[in-house]
């Protein structure tokens, strides 16, 4: 049998404790995976104002108490405790670090919740968080052979342990993953001289004369993975997904990588999942949808008309999500016998045009703009059909949610979305969704249009449900590709 490997896995957010992204679920569902194959794994993230330590059982670890961190030339006390994150087979031990300033006061993640913009200090705030891994490996005597960072707000670890602590690392590899390339962490050159690095290395920090922690975390990583194989591609040959960085990834070589991510199966499954109505019976697709459906209708206080078709969408409201497209299409789209309800929160702007039609449209189109972890489950499984319209769309966790349940995917092609929806072909019978090229109102509209006269023709429709319910998306074959990753880097 193989050597266990040991591997501190880092992120800004980690399922169950918080969520805004697939990095929640990425980080919970890949390190119960690689724990699952006998691996040595721990996870570490920032405790905000909005996690119980109570209901996650965070507890005190004596040699990490009230530990300094220079920050801005002035020192931050910050006390790592330990949690755990588990699966009904196996646990996963947690790290998390808290300080009162930059992450116990503030009830979110990213963003203020009164105005929903960035916090304007989170340069700093993840600055604290990167130092605090570095600090805990240090006075753990602990240095794991990877240590796996998640987008920008992780990506200088790399860098600070390279620079500051060769010695220590020298055994260590670090590989980041990049789930969305646009969000790049970019801030004023001066925030270089809160890090405390010596001033010869600042041009690998700066790129078009800001700030970037990505690109630092593409230079000093010693691999690096993003979420799918076409996004891989499709960042490697358009400079415009990734603000030029692209060149440090051709650079890289055999060191970059597309990984297909998995589903949990414990984490998001209709056979038992405790969030929706009623669970599936493999015998019964019909009375499974139908009792969810119910529900989800009663949930959004609209009248329950089972035989009208049902869209769902649950997305960030920004522009790459093709929230612009659907507000385009909306006049199209409306005209069919449709309720369409949209989960979600983001810009403001685009917030404001979608609860205009709302208003517009009164019991055909719902917006609920917030963060429902238990309605994104009832319309994963209530909706006949999930719309996916997104410009570029690095994974796709939704499209791919939905599959499972028994929700059929309209999306575009893009990205993760291509390497997982294989458009449904009437005369051979394969397929499990319906997927649009150009990116237009038009488009949407007509393949959307496409869908629901599928979903009319009962046979063809069970049929498109058949091929969806014996998807599998399974991330035990991710784990293995990253086992095989760690595995090449350790022995170099």
């Amino acid at each position: 049998m193989a050597k266990a490997i040991t591997v501190l896995f880092a992120a800004s957010e980690v399922f169950p404790y918080v969520k805004f992204g697939g990095v929640a679920d990425f980080s919970y569902s890949l390190t119960l995976a690689l724990r699952a194959l006998g691996h040595d794994v721990r996870v570490m993230m920032p405790r905000y104002g909005n996690i119980s330590e109570r209901k996650y059982q965070i507890h005190f670890i004596k040699r990490l108490q009230d530990i300094p961190i220079k920050i801005a030339g002035r020192d931050e006390l910050i006390t790592v405790k330990s949690s755990s994150i588990n699966n009904p087979k196996y646990k996963v031990q947690s790290y998390i670090t808290t300080n009162s300033y930059y992450f116990d006061q503030r009830k979110a993640i990213y963003h203020n919740p009164q105005d929903g913009k960035p916090f304007p200090d989170n340069d700093e705030r993840f600055i604290l968080f990167s130092q605090s891994v570095i600090t805990t490996c240090l006075l753990l005597n602990w240095f794991p052979e990877i240590l796996h960072c998640n987008d920008w707000q992780i990506a200088i670890v790399p860098a600070i342990a390279k620079i500051l602590y060769p010695n220590k690392f020298k055994k260590t590899k670090f590989i980041l993953t990049v789930h969305n390339f646009a969000n790049q962490g970019e801030f004023p050159e001066s925030t270089f001289d809160k890090i405390g690095l010596p001033a010869k290395v600042k041009e690998n920090f700066i790129h078009n004369g800001k700030f970037n922690f990505l690109k630092a975390g593409l230079l000093y990583a010693d691999y690096v993975t993003t979420v799918s194989p076409t996004y891989a591609k499709e960042v490697l040959q358009d400079e415009t997904h990734t603000n030029g960085l692209n060149k440090i990834l051709i650079q890289k070589n055999n060191s970059f990588a597309g990984i297909l991510n998995g589903l949990d199966p414990w984490q998001w499954n209709p056979r038992f999942d405790d969030d929706i109505a009623c669970q599936l019976n493999n015998s019964d697709f019909e009375s499974y949808k139908k009792c969810n459906k119910e529900d989800l209708l009663k949930t959004l206080g609209l009248e329950v008309k089972i035989e009208t078709p049902l869209v769902g969408m649950i997305s960030h409201l920004e522009p790459h999500k093709g929230i612009k497209l659907l507000i385009e299409a909306m006049d199209k789209i409306m005209k069919e016998d449709i309720i369409l309800v949209l989960l979600g929160t983001g810009a403001p702007d685009l917030t404001k045009r979608l609860q205009k039609l709302t208003e517009e449209y009164p019991g055909k189109f719902i917006l609920k703009n917030v963060y429902d972890e238990q309605l994104a489950h009832k319309i994963e499984a209530g909706a006949d059909i999930f719309l996916m319209p997104s410009i570029y769309e690095p994974c796709g966790y939704n499209a791919m949610y939905s599959v499972v349940y028994g929700t059929v995917p309209v999306v575009r092609a893009t990205g993760g979305l291509i390497d997982t929806i294989e458009p449904f072909n009437p005369a051979t019978g394969e397929g499990i969704g319906f997927v649009f090229d150009e990116p237009t109102p038009t488009a949407l509209a007509k393949k959307l249009k496409e869908a629901l006269e599928a979903y009319r023709n009962k046979e063809l429709w069970q049929s498109i449900i058949h091929n969806c319910l014996n998807k599998q998306f399974q991330w035990k074959e991710t784990a293995e590709q990253y086992v095989e990753i760690y595995r090449s880097l350790i022995k170099t």
